[in-house]
């Protein structure tokens, strides 16, 4: 009994200490810091490593993910113009997106992270149907 409830526990911590690493995939998130006015997403395939999403113009890409560790590719964008504001805004965003190093993902929150204090905030909302 003893021995068995030692592999119970053991299973137990191990199921909650494990996060899945892929816990972001299938879902859309919305930047929570955009400026005024304007709503810029990122989702991600529940399939393959791509991620998409739209601001001005939409957007997309692949990712590499190694346990935290993830990382953009060079992102592809539709060509559309808007208020100078709202394109100022969208090109530092795809900038950033390439030097993103990290992410967590707390409850509906993620959070992207990267070199000299990088750090972008997404909350979860509802994916668009296909």
């Amino acid at each position: 009994m003893k021995k068995l409830l030692s592999a119970f526990l053991a299973l137990f911590m191990v199921a909650a200490c494990s996060k899945s690493s892929d816990s972001f995939k299938g879902k859309m998130y919305k930047l929570s810091s955009a400026p005024a006015n304007m709503e810029i997403t990122l989702g991600f395939d529940a399939n393959e490593p791509r991620f998409y999403g739209k601001a001005v113009n939409n957007y997309f890409g692949s990712y590499t993910l190694e346990g935290q560790k993830l990382t953009f590719s060079p992102v592809g964008a539709t060509m559309m113009a808007g208020p100078i504001e709202m394109m100022e805004a969208e090109s530092a965003y795809l900038q950033n997106l390439p030097k993103v190093n990290a992410y967590s993902v707390d409850g509906s929150k993620l959070t992207l992270t990267g070199d000299n204090g990088l750090k972008l905030e997404f909350d979860e909302i509802s994916a668009p149907a296909e």
